[in-house]
């Protein structure tokens, strides 16, 4: 039986259980993935703040629509629920 969880297993064979290390991996200190993190991020391609506002409104507005067409759903199946079925 094999507990999997993250990169960890636990065997159990014949009664006892003992943890079965993964096999190394090739990790980075902190500090070189931090740099290796900014030089990635300095690579982007970031959108304008006038592209920003933009989309920032289209989201918004989106939102608002369809909370209202959800609103109004909730309402029309509430009403015929409550006329139909109770």
């Amino acid at each position: 039986m094999f507990f999997i969880g993250r990169l960890d297993r636990v065997m159990v064979s014949s009664g006892s259980r003992r943890a079965v290390r993964p096999q190394a991996v090739n990790r980075t200190g902190p500090i070189a993935f931090l740099r290796e993190t900014m030089s990635e991020l300095r690579k982007s391609v970031w959108p304008s703040k006038e592209e920003t506002i933009r989309l920032t409104i289209v989201v918004l507005v989106l939102a608002v629509i369809m909370g209202f067409y959800l609103g109004g759903l909730d309402r029309v199946l509430a009403a015929t629920f409550g006329k139909y079925v109770l």
